[in-house]
């Protein structure tokens, strides 16, 4: 019985070696299976647009996952990106003083720390991290472009044209029209200062740098305007609605501006190849008013109603209203009044703008969008309750 004993142990620790290796494999194989789940759940809810429970699954599924460069450096992108930006720092600076890390992971890593100290509005301490990683090949693109959102945050426009022309070839063509704005904003601040040959020489390097510059145009327009330099003016914003179609409601105020006097039977041509090239319902209520200056009312109706065919607005119909309005008896006079009135307080109600990026929406044009921050991204807004 003994020695049968003696037989069976080896047998025993076997068993209980392969039970316990199975017991762990169970559990890692448990914990995969949960770190697995909370990745699958964090997709689902990006999908479904419901981005906190995402973000929420994400770093549940990093938190749970074995400990490396790659999952904390996450974690504390994550948490920068929920607005937990102390955490994040933390994070960072961990790994960053970590000095089993090779070189580049060091780089990385204090990358991602001047992203968080940018977010967090420790300017000064994400500026001496970039200045430092902008001078290393390898992070210089990302470094260089941080350094101009550094400025530009700090409304240092002159530091950021510096930044954007010293690194142009590591930042690339993409960099050229926001570098234009930058140049804008210089020129504007020196408007204000009434130093109008600075700002000019400004808007010029704006269109140097980038040749398609809506903004630019316009303020030299504006500068032209100034001094009455009507056909000038006119050529540069006549320029601005061949380059881009929706601008139609930007450039008509600079439009009458060029052509004061009602009149001139230059407005009406500039008017009608305004509207022709970007379909503008404002563009076409003023031109149906030269035109009934000039030509009387039915012609200006009958036009009226052609743009009214073409492209259903409130604008054109409340136009429409207001001609018909003249020729109708008193009480059918005072009841369209009426209900132009109220298309008027529609009118008046609705935004004139919306950022093609987020969605923002204002009753005056920003060059840079306040939500997203993003530059050049407000368009006039088009349809039936808009231009």
């Amino acid at each position: 019985m003994i020695e049968l004993l003696f037989l069976l142990l080896p047998l025993a620790a076997a068993y209980g070696y392969f039970m316990g290796r199975s017991s762990v494999k169970n559990k890692r194989e448990d914990s995969k299976s949960h770190q697995n789940h909370n990745y699958i759940r964090g997709v689902e809810y990006l999908l479904n647009n419901d981005r906190e429970l995402a973000m929420d699954r994400f770093m549940a599924y990093l938190n749970e996952a074995d400990p490396s460069f790659e999952t904390n450096l996450a974690l504390g992108n994550l948490f920068r990106k929920r607005g937990e930006v102390d955490k994040a720092i933390t994070m960072h600076t961990s790994i960053a003083a970590n000095q089993k890390l090779d070189v580049s992971e060091h780089e990385l890593a204090k990358l991602e720390l001047g992203r968080d100290f940018i977010s967090a509005g420790l300017l000064d301490r994400a500026e001496n991290i970039l200045l430092e990683l902008v001078e290393i090949p390898r992070q210089r693109t990302d470094a260089a472009r941080l350094l101009v959102r550094l400025f530009e945050q700090e409304r240092d426009y002159k530091q950021a044209i510096e930044i954007a022309l010293k690194y142009r070839d590591a930042l690339g063509s993409s960099i050229l029209s926001q570098l234009s704005q930058y140049y804008c904003e210089v020129a504007q601040s020196d408007l204000l200062l009434g130093d109008a040959p600075k700002a000019r020489a400004g808007y010029t390097q704006a269109l140097d740098v980038y040749p398609d510059s809506i903004r630019a145009r316009l303020g030299l327009a504006d500068l032209l305007l100034k001094q009455n330099k009507f056909e000038e003016a006119y050529k540069l914003i006549k320029e601005v609605s061949v380059l881009r179609s929706d601008t139609g409601l930007i450039c008509l105020e600079y439009v009458l501006r060029c052509f004061p006097n009602k009149a001139d039977p230059n407005l009406r041509f500039a008017l009608d190849d305004l509207v022709r090239r970007t379909k503008s319902a404002e563009a076409m209520v003023q031109l149906t008013e030269v035109v009934e200056l000039s030509s009387g009312r039915d012609d200006a109706e009958l036009m009226l109603l052609n743009f009214v065919k073409e492209k259903p607005n409130l604008k054109l119909f409340s136009a429409l209203m207001r001609l018909r309005s003249k020729e109708s008896g008193v009480a059918a006079n005072e009841a369209i009044l009426q209900l132009k009135s109220l298309v008027d307080a529609q009118i008046a109600s609705n935004h004139r703008y919306a950022c093609h990026r987020c969605g923002f929406q204002s009753k005056m044009l920003f060059w840079q969008c306040p939500s997203c921050r993003r530059w050049d991204t407000m368009k006039p807004i088009v349809g039936l309750d808009g231009d």
